[in-house]
């Protein structure tokens, strides 16, 4: 195992003199407000394509990946974990945390921006994000207005989203993801 700590000094690159800012790993970086932001997200879900939205989100994982300075499967998930939320606040997506429900994995995220009413946009970044650190396709669905997002396969995505979206809890939906289908 690497020596994964992370370490936010330097993270951005400002050069004034070419009016750019980047991140450690060489990515341009735009600072826009969330106010700014929200409009773009919220014509987004409505035309129902936040694919601009996973690629942001598989962006981050790579930025992420490379601050784990090994594969993100050769660290713990604790510190994955650890790296992925230190990353999603310097670029303003909240705080992150990883909740076990029986044999579900949760992502609670405190702080989110407000971008749109039923959340998918973080849902989006959140699914892009760990799909690059997993190297496997993986969708994260937004349960109510509770800032967490159950980590599934993609084919079940649309399921548990209905349950969300019926109205289940978090707890209904971890026990029904232990059923036989």
């Amino acid at each position: 195992m690497t020596d994964s700590s992370f370490d936010p000094a330097g993270f951005f690159e400002f050069d004034i003199a070419h009016g750019a800012v980047r991140s450690r790993g060489g990515t341009r970086v735009l600072v826009v407000s969330e106010d700014v932001l929200a409009p773009l997200v919220k014509t987004a879900v409505a035309n129902g394509d936040l694919t601009a939205v996973r690629i942001l989100g598989s962006q981050l994982g790579a930025l992420i990946g490379a601050s784990l300075g090994a594969n993100a499967t050769d660290n713990s998930p604790a510190e994955v974990i650890d790296h992925a939320g230190n990353t999603l606040s310097l670029f303003g997506w909240g705080r992150l945390n990883l909740e076990r429900w029986g044999s579900a994995l949760v992502l609670a995220v405190e702080g989110l921006p407000p971008l749109d009413e039923d959340n998918l946009a973080v849902a989006a970044l959140l699914g892009g994000l760990f799909s690059a650190l997993s190297s496997a396709e993986v969708a994260c669905v937004p349960v109510a207005d509770t800032g967490k997002y159950v980590m599934v396969d993609p084919s079940i995505a649309e399921q548990v989203w209905m349950w969300a979206k019926g109205g289940d809890s978090l707890g209904a939906i971890a026990s029904r993801l232990l059923e036989p289908s």
